[in-house]
């Protein structure tokens, strides 16, 4: 795979004149479009069979991957001769020639070619997902040995130069490597068609897009090796495997409410597997942190009880554990005393809508994550913005009774800080809600309270009722006397 990245201002320091090509290759001209590739090679027969192959396959592995804001990323392949390569594009494009395609399905083995296509694309949604844009200049792109013009291939030539002074560069194409063949086994392809010894597909891989990395330009101590990048996957694979115990411990210490202990396992995961699910979690534990301080702060919790969810399971786990045995075999905080609670309150609760936005925007269909979000928008008094979070949480999952409930407690809010009413809003929210978990203690509470507020003592009594039944012990029961 292609490992240079090239900064724009390096191409506008250049002193050599760049050709078409060469100009097709910066940030800001048609090269970053899929139009120009389209309007220069023409798109590969939608009906080859070689692309329906690989349409099936970019869908599982997205299915499988983060994702970031935006458009639904789509793949285009290219129907190109002369050096097959892939490249991701900032407007969510991820491109493929047909010689791409030819490499990846040149195994011996059916499977084998569909894993190490997924592997491909897993690498090149990672880079979406970070952003990594600029690194396509030369990913299987810069061929200073096609240009006709000796200067311009000049400037080529000193343009992997300079681009091969960045240990960012390797740093980045590395950890697409990691999340390209997570991505890739969560959607359950097996990498051994990648690793393998015996036939390295990223030797293969190399040999056919950018012979000239071989040759002696490319590969030194600034840019991983091909066996070094074979280790680099497999460290990495072995590395989350070995930390999904640390993802467990987290929950069980966030479920009795051990929160120092339960940040400090979910950030250990993170360092390895950057996963929605981590940062979900992470976040739930810094909304704990801040219902403690605004319960010492304002001397009460919040009337109204939003339910979070906490995310049990890492993705990573059952890819891994699912994995070819080939592949398997290889691989406190003390109180500050003294701070206002008030401070520590908008510390914590900062620090959850970070997290919770970092686990939506890695994947836009994470319901869990938008409701929390929600509560975290709740609790700093943002109604609006936590019904409208709340909102996308139930176009994604409609059965979602916690959204439900918490959509049904900030209606309530926000209608006290406009003025207006929308208790029909609130009372078909919390309906909704115990229509998909009769049991549900924190909807029963809140009809409860809801009704008591509005006078109603026979509807308060029914709801305590049914609460005091699905949970006798509950500490609710005594703000409902």
């Amino acid at each position: 795979m292609g490992l240079r990245v090239l900064f724009f201002a390096a191409i506008l320091a250049s002193p050599f004149p760049l050709t078409e090509m060469a100009q097709a290759q910066t940030p800001d001209g048609l090269g970053a479009s899929k139009e120009y590739w389209l309007g220069k090679s023409g798109a590969l027969d939608p009906n080859d069979p070689r692309s329906r192959r690989a349409e099936a396959i970019f869908d599982k592995v997205l299915a499988a991957a983060d994702k970031r804001p935006g458009p639904r990323p789509e793949m285009v392949i290219l129907d190109e001769d002369g050096f097959p390569w892939a490249r991701s594009l900032p407007d969510g494009t991820i491109l493929l020639t047909r010689g791409a395609l030819e490499v990846a399905f040149s195994a011996k083995r059916p499977q084998d070619g569909d894993a190490r296509l997924a592997f491909v694309i897993g690498h090149e949604l990672s880079h979406q997902v970070n952003g990594d844009f600029w690194h396509f200049f030369f990913y299987q792109g810069a061929h200073p040995e096609e240009m006709g013009d000796p200067r311009a291939r000049k400037t080529l030539e000193q343009m992997v130069l300079i681009a091969k002074s960045g240990d960012s560069v390797t740093t980045k194409e590395l950890q697409a490597d990691q999340y390209g063949a997570l991505y890739a086994i969560q959607a359950g392809y097996g990498l051994q068609a990648v690793v393998d010894n015996d036939k390295n597909f990223f030797l293969e891989w190399t040999q056919s897009t950018s012979p000239w990395l071989l040759q002696g330009m490319a590969l030194d101590g600034a840019h991983p090796k091909i066996e070094e990048r074979t280790a680099a996957v497999l460290l990495a694979l072995d590395r989350v495997m070995k930390k999904i115990e640390i993802f467990e411990k987290g929950a069980t210490a966030y479920g009795q409410q051990s929160l120092v202990a339960a940040r400090h396992y979910f950030e250990d995961f993170l360092s390895v597997f950057q996963s929605r699910e981590a940062y979900n979690n992470l976040g739930l534990v810094y909304y704990a942190m801040a219902i403690r301080e605004y319960a010492l702060w304002k001397e009460s919790e919040p009337t109204y009880r939003l339910s979070l969810i906490l995310d049990e399971n890492t993705r990573a786990k059952k890819a891994l554990t699912n994995a070819d045995d080939p592949l398997k075999s290889l691989f406190k905080s003390a109180f500050r005393g003294g701070e206002p609670h008030k401070t520590l309150f908008t510390e914590h609760i900062d620090k959850a809508l970070r997290y919770f936005t970092e686990a939506a925007e890695r994947d836009s269909a994470y319901a869990m994550a938008r409701n929390n979000l929600a509560c975290a928008l709740f609790l700093r008094e943002r109604y609006a913005n936590s019904v409208g979070e709340l909102d996308r949480a139930l176009e994604l999952d409609p059965d979602l009774a916690e959204a439900y409930n918490n959509r049904a407690s900030a209606y309530l809010m926000m209608a006290r800080e406009l003025g207006i009413n929308l208790d029909h809003k609130v009372e078909a929210d919390l309906a909704r809600a115990l229509s998909l978990r009769p049991d549900y203690p924190f909807a029963l509470f809140n009809l409860a309270y809801f009704y008591m507020t509005r006078g109603n003592g026979e509807k308060a009594a029914e709801y305590a009722g049914m609460l005091a039944k699905v949970d006798p012990e509950s500490k609710l029961l005594g703000m409902l006397e």
